[in-house]
């Protein structure tokens, strides 16, 4: 009889329930979400009736909550895009909250492409941060948003994250209130001890990636062109590492490669994983390339790699003080080139050389390039030589380097004043002269500066040719 007693009442109360007009359920829910956002899944997985009522009900999806501490990434990635489609089209409160700061991006991901439609964005557990995106400038609340397009990555050690179990933060941590996820510049920043590994990002829409490494956070390039993988509509990637010589790294021949179609402007600064980062890349776009204190006096195992074209020993045998460096940054160069043919407009060597046969490799494919400019290298006069007109037998003009127009020379030591005369002046002469405008640009500027062999005889004959065009 209990049984029978207990049956009907389970019934009783199911009808009940059955038997409330929409609009009812339809106010219950909404409490129910403003109260417990998560809640929302639940209702939904009652009965077909309510999961229809809540699919219809974009209110009850807004508000975003995602807990690390009690679940996954993936299923939160899974649970971020169930809601995002949703609460369509109404702006949306994000929330997460994790205790590591390197799950903040995985699990943000799914959600970084509407990120105009987020009314407000706060985080807690590794750090606190609440923000009122009703003031960012890609906010489509404004009157002329912008697309949130740079992504910033701040490798830091892993005993930065000290920093938020005091209960007040260093004013230099990274954790601390005046490092915001949301800078000025349409920019989203993290700070990691490690990058995400593969599978852990849905594709993102950034068009600039910046990733930096500081003292004891530097990684392996595995990791760096996994998150380039996820980044297909990348025009811009810098890439800012940390110079360290206990480089344990073994040289990998990689499994695949990164195309980056759409790339246009690369720098790659204070690393020694130069050769494999160009040796991954596929850039058929790519217009700058600055390569930025990349020489070392120390050998680079992460870089040697013997067997491919070029990797001997430099015939020439002109001195470097950076020998192992030259040939990584000239092998990785020769990768890259390679592969793609990219059309290079703007080449920037700071504190970065090559040896002497892979410039002359380099100069006799970059037949787009514009502008050159190199600082603080060791390149002899054969490589200002190469820069020369070369007449054959039949008085054809064969000349690297077609389309430079301005060339840039800064404390470069062992070239002298009489080579770079002997290459440049006749080079200013036939391209101011020639008819051949469609293959060679004349000189529009040429700056040398603080490079000893040049004298002032060498800068009066510059001047008599190229005029206000020479700079010293």
């Amino acid at each position: 009889m209990a049984l029978e007693n207990q049956a009907v009442a389970t019934t009783s109360r199911t009808t009940t329930m059955e038997s409330l007009p929409t609009e009812l359920l339809i106010d219950i829910f909404v409490h129910l979400a403003d109260q417990s956002p998560t809640e929302t899944l639940t209702l939904r997985g009652v009965c077909r009736r309510w999961s229809n009522i809540a699919d219809s009900l974009p209110a009850l999806w807004r508000r975003i909550h995602l807990n690390h501490t009690c679940d996954n990434v993936l299923y939160l990635q899974r649970i971020a895009e169930l809601y995002l489609q949703k609460s369509e089209p109404l702006f949306i409160d994000v929330r997460v909250m994790s205790d590591d700061a390197n799950a903040l991006l995985p699990i943000l991901s799914p959600l970084l492409p509407s990120v105009s439609r987020w009314r407000s964005f706060s985080v807690g557990g590794f750090r606190t941060e609440i923000v009122d995106m009703s003031d960012q400038p890609f906010s489509s609340s404004g009157v002329s948003p912008v697309e949130l397009d740079s992504l910033v990555l701040n490798l830091i050690p892993e005993s930065d994250l000290d920093d938020f179990d005091s209960i007040e933060l260093d004013e230099d941590s990274p954790f601390a209130i005046d490092h915001p996820t949301f800078g000025q510049e349409s920019s989203i920043s993290f700070w990691v001890t490690s990058l995400p590994s593969p599978g852990q990002l849905v594709p993102l829409h950034f068009t600039n990636l910046t990733i930096t490494e500081s003292a004891g956070s530097a990684k392996c390039t595995a990791s760096v062109l996994d998150v380039l993988s996820a980044c297909p509509l990348l025009r811009s990637f810098m890439f800012e590492g940390w110079l360290h010589e206990d480089n344990r790294h073994t040289y990998d021949q990689p499994s695949s490669i990164v195309m980056l179609p759409h790339l246009e402007m690369l720098f790659i600064k204070t690393t020694s994983m130069t050769r494999s980062i160009l040796s991954c890349l596929s850039t058929p776009r790519l217009q700058t390339l600055s390569l930025t204190y990349l020489n070392v006096e120390y050998r680079i195992p992460s870089a040697e790699k013997f067997g491919d074209e070029g990797d001997s020993d430099d015939e020439a045998n002109d001195f470097s003080q950076s020998p192992w460096s030259d040939q990584a940054t000239g092998m990785g160069l020769r990768s890259l080139l390679s592969r793609c043919r990219p059309p290079i407009r703007v080449l920037v060597m700071d504190y970065s050389d090559l040896r002497t046969k892979d410039f002359q490799w380099v100069f006799d494919r970059l037949n787009t390039l514009e502008e050159f400019r190199i600082v603080a290298s060791d390149m002899s006069d054969k490589v200002i030589g190469l820069l020369k007109p070369e007449y054959t037998e039949d008085g054809q003009v064969r000349m690297r380097l077609p389309r430079l127009n301005k060339l840039e020379l800064l404390l470069c030591q062992r070239l002298t004043g009489a080579a770079i005369v002997g290459a440049l002046l006749p080079r200013a002469i036939f391209t101011d002269s020639t008819s051949e405008r469609h293959r060679f640009n004349k000189l529009k500027r040429v700056f040398i500066s603080g490079c000893d062999g040049v004298q002032s005889q060498h800068e009066l004959l510059m001047r008599l040719t190229l005029g206000p065009r020479f700079i010293a």
